[in-house]
């Protein structure tokens, strides 16, 4: 078997050197036995081994051509040697058998061979076709990591929008995801939030990788005319384009617009469009189908951290504003009393409250029903916000009842702007029944001391001052007088 495999493993040049070379010995051999009057059998006897390897490696037409060579120059040292015509036979005979048989050999090799490289050809088919499995694998497993680590990224993005409560907080934790996630070579992330309108903007978000991350008012790409924003804003659904210049719905831009590739999706509320995320690339062909799909996720998530957010700050503003005043309630009120009352006493800073009261508000919401009552609590609001400054605190204390307090705001001070209050809520006309009324409101006003420890105590000295106000007639500002410092 390793003589076999030797032998094939030969080129041939070599084959061709062997069989010659092993031809050449039963040549001389005969030659010499011819001349020398010796057995020529033996001679002709070793040309046995060339036809045989000759056979092995040549093929059949050279052993064919050796042998044909081989029984003529057999025959001729026979006849030339006078040897009998049986031997002649004999040798003739036994080589034909002889060739037979190593032609019945070859031809089982070469069968053989053929069904070895037949195989050797199926299983190198195999080998590639097994690589190409494996490089698929490879590339699916690839693939499949990506996936797995955006839609990481998507849940990551969960946990952390559940936890904030700013608008501003939501945006930049989203860009920032965002960016880090899809990492488009030359990429420009945006986010833009709009309000209740396209042309008004809470929050506009545009990050690079050569850029800081930028929380301004971006009036650039708020604009409608731009026509990738207005095409989302126009579609309501994501846009995807690979390449600008063979993009049929855009051909008007010109040529030298940086952005060649781009991806946007809206950010919807059931019908309202809140925002819209936008990723550009100075490429071509940097986004596919798939990336669509998921920052229409991305969205998604972010459209429902903002109603999260919305509805935080409403359940806020529900605990903290009356409903039909949109001033403080009295619980909320008395707690930020309580810390300005530390504040200015720890500071020494002036602090003046005033208790307001609607004049016959009973009588008058009798007359002409709740809802002229309703309409006259809400004005009388509306000039308490007008007449005090924003860190001003304006409270609905109760039914018709009102607080405001002032703050680093003396008593005389205090005065002035109660009085401004009075002469504003005087001056209003309320249409009720077809004509038109009037109401005025009472006040009392009280200056912190040291005395008033407490927000309570504070504010019953307004509440006295304000039965003052009554009593005297109403329509009047009354001052509570400053209590004696106690002495020990």
């Amino acid at each position: 078997m390793q003589l076999t495999e030797k032998l094939e493993n030969l080129n041939q040049y070599q084959r061709w050197v062997l069989v010659l070379g092993s031809a050449f010995p039963a040549m001389v051999v005969s030659y010499i036995a011819l001349q020398h009057s010796g057995d020529v059998m033996v001679g002709l006897l070793l040309f046995y081994i060339p036809i045989v390897l000759s056979a092995i490696c040549l093929g059949w037409i050279e052993t064919a051509i050796l042998t044909s060579l081989v029984l003529l120059t057999a025959v001729i040292n026979l006849l030339v040697a006078g040897e009998s015509p049986w031997v002649l036979a004999i040798f003739i005979t036994s080589l034909s058998v002889n060739v037979y048989l190593w032609k019945n050999w070859a031809k089982t090799g070469e069968l053989s061979r053929f069904q070895l490289q037949k195989e050797s050809e199926e299983l190198q088919l195999n080998l590639t076709d097994s690589r190409i499995d494996h490089e698929k694998i490879l590339l699916s497993y690839g693939s499949n990591q990506v996936k797995i680590q955006r839609y990481t990224a998507l849940n990551e993005l969960a946990r952390s929008l559940a936890m904030t409560f700013k608008n501003q907080e939501v945006v930049v934790l989203m860009i920032e995801t965002i960016s880090k996630t899809f990492m488009v070579p030359g990429g420009v992330y945006t986010l833009l939030l709009f309000d209740s309108s396209v042309s008004k903007s809470l929050h506009a978000v545009r990050y690079s990788v050569d850029t800081d991350m930028d929380v301004r008012l971006n009036r650039e790409r708020l604009n409608p005319t731009d026509p990738f924003n207005a095409w989302v804003i126009a579609q309501k659904k994501p846009l995807v384009i690979n390449d600008l210049a063979n993009d049929f719905r855009f051909q008007e831009i010109s040529e030298d617009n940086q952005v060649k590739s781009l991806v946007a999706a809206p950010l919807m509320g059931g019908h309202e469009l809140l925002g819209l995320i936008r990723m550009e690339s100075s490429m071509a062909n940097s986004f596919r189908q798939e990336d669509a799909r998921l920052l229409s996720n991305f969205c998604d998530l972010g459209t429902v951290a903002l109603e999260h957010v919305a509805l935080y700050y409403q359940t806020i503003e529900l605990a903290t504003t009356d409903g039909l005043t949109g001033l403080y309630v009295q619980r909320h009120y008395k707690d930020r009393l309580r810390d300005e009352i530390f504040r200015a006493l720890e500071h020494k800073l002036p602090l003046s409250v005033m208790m307001i009261d609607v004049d016959h508000f009973k009588r008058y919401n009798d007359t002409y029903g709740h809802l002229v009552g309703d309409k006259v609590l809400k004005l009388v609001a509306q000039v308490l916000r007008d007449s005090v400054r924003t860190v001003d605190l304006v409270s609905r204390y109760g039914g018709e009842e009102f607080s405001v307090l002032l703050l680093k705001t003396p008593l005389d001070g205090a005065v002035t702007v109660a009085e401004r209050i009075r002469q504003k809520v005087e001056e209003q006309e309320v249409v009720a029944a077809g004509e038109k009324t009037h109401v005025t409101v009472s006040i009392g006003i009280a200056e912190l001391t040291p005395q008033f420890r407490d927000a309570e105590t504070f504010i019953d000295q307004a509440d006295h001052a304000l039965y003052q106000a009554k009593a005297d007639g109403r329509n009047l500002v009354r001052v509570s007088p400053k209590p004696e410092a106690k002495h020990g």
